[in-house]
């Protein structure tokens, strides 16, 4: 196996591994800033390490190969990370989703955020309460679709 393909894949169940075991010890679930970063350090990680260890071993290097060798790292890590977070969103803990449409549901019965909401986007103005209520609900589904998470983790890493 190659060198960038290894350091992707022991990177992304690194990065599997502390997501489940913060599930297991129901650490930290419903907060996605200190997840999100951990993605970015070990993709950024994989990336470096799979470099350093391409320069280390290999006599012939140029700058082409160092590209593709750390490419191939962290296009690995992105695509498993992707995959499984959207099986994790969608399979293993729906709570997550199901709790954000909660709370914004919550926040949507507040007259105060309707108005905010109204100030804030010129299309809101001339609605109802109930219309942005539906239309807000209906984005925030949208967001926090698994389908969504996959196809942002994508883009994103």
């Amino acid at each position: 196996m190659k060198t960038g393909l290894k350091v992707g894949v022991i990177c992304s169940l690194i990065f599997i591994a502390i997501k489940l075991i913060c599930l297991l010890l129901d650490w930290s679930l419903f907060e996605i800033k200190p997840f999100v970063f951990l993605n970015m350090f070990m993709t950024t990680s994989a990336i470096a390490i799979a470099l350093f260890q391409v320069k280390r071993y290999e006599i012939e290097s140029n700058f082409l190969l160092d590209v593709k060798n750390a490419m191939t790292a962290g296009i690995i890590y992105t695509v498993i990370v992707s995959f499984f977070l959207f099986f994790y969103n969608g399979s293993i803990f729906p709570d997550s989703t199901e709790r954000k449409l909660k709370i914004m549901e919550v926040q949507l019965e507040d007259p105060k955020n309707i108005s905010k909401l109204k100030a804030s986007n010129h299309e809101l103005k001339n609605r109802s309460d109930d219309e942005v209520r539906s239309l807000q609900m209906e984005n925030a589904k949208r967001i926090y679709s698994p389908k969504f998470t996959l196809v942002v983790t994508l883009l994103g890493l």
